[in-house]
């Protein structure tokens, strides 16, 4: 692998599903044991990931982050202390919700501290998430996921509120909704501002399209191989898929 670190790295930043996480979401020992190094060496550990607090908490309970990036970027934490929010009033979340509703399709939103949805949904089924019909659902929110794949519907449903922007997901047939300048990349911009780390000194693990902002931003921008192809473009490294312990060994091989 012609590749070599040339940076001293002073953070180290994991998305969740598909990166840290393997496929039966669980993080390898290998894994855990590097991240554990990298912090008795004084690196900071992060994790940045689309899941909200109440859907990533058994997986921060277990890696005890010094920064947690939740939402896409809408919250972000600093040693439990919040340094940046950004999210939709409760008027603009009954908004888009009746969007989803009157469609009948599948909604969850993201509170601080409650995940909601209205159907069970295979793979989104996680700890901390709450069953709802919504009816008359009126809650500040960061994040709303719809169903769906057309692109006219997201378009306009983000329309329906002031400063909403949308995205598809790579991996299943839902759009997420959030407040157009929310992004893991613009959270960064908060983390440089509060730890006084420039971003230059940062690493970065991702494998989807809301990782390519922070891929790049950061000093070296790792993608997995099982990331989409756009973000393996803006990576400066691809490693192994998140099935195996490819992570740990980068960090073993670069890091330590």
């Amino acid at each position: 692998m012609d590749f070599r670190l040339k940076i001293k790295p002073r953070l180290l930043l994991f998305d969740l599903d598909g990166t840290l996480l393997d496929s039966k979401k669980q993080i390898s020992q290998r894994n855990m044991k590097a991240i554990a190094e990298c912090r008795k060496k004084g690196i900071l550990i992060g994790v940045a990931t689309a899941r909200s607090e109440p859907t990533c908490q058994p997986f921060a309970d277990a890696i005890q982050p010094d920064l947690l990036i939740s939402n896409s970027g809408a919250l972000v934490r600093l040693r439990g202390t919040v340094i940046y929010q950004c999210g939709f009033t409760a008027e603009e979340t009954s908004i888009l919700v009746g969007a989803g509703v009157a469609e009948q399709r599948g909604i969850t939103v993201d509170c601080e501290d409650v995940t909601y949805s209205n159907r069970h949904i295979p793979f989104y089924n996680m700890p901390g998430m709450v069953y709802t019909a919504y009816g008359d659902f009126r809650r500040r929110s960061y994040k709303i996921c719809i169903e769906g794949t057309d692109t006219a519907f997201a378009e306009k449903t983000s329309g329906l509120v002031d400063n909403c922007s949308w995205l598809a997901f790579s991996d299943c047939d839902w759009f997420k909704f959030s407040k157009a300048n929310v992004s893991k990349g613009d959270a960064l911009k908060h983390v440089v501002s509060s730890t006084g780390i420039p971003a230059e000194e940062m690493i970065a693990f991702g494998d989807d399209f809301v990782d390519v902002e922070m891929l790049e931003i950061c000093g070296v921008g790792v993608a997995m191989d099982n990331a989409v192809d756009d973000v393996k473009l803006h990576a400066n490294i691809v490693i192994g898929n998140n099935d195996t312990d490819s992570i740990s060994d980068f960090i073993d091989r670069y890091v330590l």
